[in-house]
């Protein structure tokens, strides 16, 4: 079973937080897969973090170093046309940003058959709410707000 991790996941790898062990955890004992769209979503975050005074540059410059290497071992989705098509029927099906909806189309692009299970880690709630309505298998204990 695949383990798909959208960029609100993801960046807690990078960034200390509460979540960050157990996202690490979920890392580190499966399959895990990203869309590309998440490197420049936490390329994003951590940039943002560095201008509020969050991450000091010599912690930026960690952090996406170590994303780098990650995207190398991570199973990555590319946005490809097949994969940004569907975000049409997506956005019709469920209240989600554009983004969020190139991410959940990148989770079902791994599907081997259309309804195969896969875990979907998100923090993002209406996110969270269509991954869950599109059979995807989320992990209560990663996605709840602690």
């Amino acid at each position: 079973m695949i383990r798909f991790f959208d960029a609100s996941a993801l960046v807690k790898r990078y960034v200390r937080e509460p979540e960050t062990p157990v996202v690490r955890r979920l890392l580190a004992d499966r399959r895990a897969a990203v869309s590309r769209l998440s490197e420049a979503e936490v390329s994003s975050a951590l940039a943002r973090r560095k201008r509020e005074g969050d991450l000091d540059a010599g912690d930026h410059a960690a952090a996406l170093s170590a994303l780098r290497a990650d995207l190398e071992r991570l199973d990555v989705v590319e946005l490809v046309p097949e994969v940004v098509a569907r975000v049409h029927e997506l956005l019709a099906r469920h209240a989600l940003r554009a983004g969020d909806a190139l991410q959940l189309a990148a989770a079902i692009a791994l599907r081997v058959e259309p309804e195969s299970p896969a875990e979907f880690v998100c923090w993002d709630d209406p996110l969270r709410a269509a991954a869950s309505a599109e059979a995807f298998v989320l992990l209560p204990h990663a996605c709840q707000r602690q």
